[in-house]
């Protein structure tokens, strides 16, 4: 390690351990460390600098996600779209309002076997007939199949994003509990506790209340069922992600 890249990793860490999160990103961004200035810019609430650092980096999800909170859904669509992934564009468009867009995308996509990605092509092309002012039903049958999936998917960015689709759809059609037994699956998942943070606040925002939720990590050995989403939390209640941003991370994730 070179003494300019030594001094400016310290001058980042100093900087971060002061809260001044622009100035560590600036820092990560001489060193050539995308995803360390993209985080450092998220915490600095610099969501423009931290999409576009994103997106850079190659990492459309979190480019996407500052993005949509910018109020730019057609810049989230293109970070899916730059890679290839026409269902991810097309969601962000549906969860825009922008239908007849979405529609366009969903039917150039390709079918993708039986595996999650053609479960949640199915799940998007439901959503869009939904908002279309088509019924529920169709995307209402999907939820059990999100939910028996959920357990199996060893990739955590594929668990999360099947996990947001899920949610999400059945906020639009209001069956928050079909919301709350997604959640359940998705914590029940080996080394699916990371989803606890986002079941208390999806919990606290639609249930007014998270009494009913774990209060720590999933037990390893009841993991891999998924199927008693309820087991010991008394769920017929209605069963809720931040962001893992450590910052200074060594880069190439």
């Amino acid at each position: 390690m070179s003494r300019r890249t030594r001094l400016l990793l310290k001058a980042a860490r100093c900087y971060s351990e002061a809260q001044a999160h622009a100035e560590a990103a600036r820092c990560y961004d001489l060193l050539g460390w995308q995803w360390s200035a993209a985080d450092a810019y998220q915490r600095a609430g610099d969501l423009e600098h931290a999409a576009r650092t994103y997106r850079q980096a190659g990492h459309p999800e979190q480019a996407a996600r500052c993005y949509r909170l910018l109020g730019r859904p057609e810049l989230a669509a293109r970070c899916w779209q730059e890679r290839g992934r026409r269902p991810e564009a097309a969601w962000e468009l549906l969860l825009a309002g922008d239908i007849t867009s979405a529609r366009r995308l969903l039917a150039a996509a390709d079918t993708v076997g039986n595996g999650p990605q053609q479960l949640r092509l199915e799940l998007a092309r439901a959503l869009a007939d939904r908002l279309g002012g088509g019924p529920a039903g169709p995307l209402l049958a999907l939820l059990p199949r999100i939910e028996a999936r959920l357990p199996s998917l060893a990739a955590r960015t594929e668990r999360r994003l099947t996990l947001d689709w899920g949610v999400e759809a059945a906020d639009r059609i209001e069956r928050f509990d079909w919301g709350a037994r997604l959640f359940r699956a998705a914590y029940d998942a080996q080394g699916g506790a990371d989803v606890l943070d986002r079941w208390r606040e999806w919990a606290g925002e639609r249930l007014g209340s998270t009494a009913w939720l774990p209060s720590g990590p999933a037990v390893e050995a009841d993991v891999g069922t998924g199927a008693e989403a309820g087991a010991g939390t008394g769920v017929g209640a209605p069963l809720g992600t931040g962001t893992d941003t450590g910052v200074g991370r060594a880069e190439g994730r």
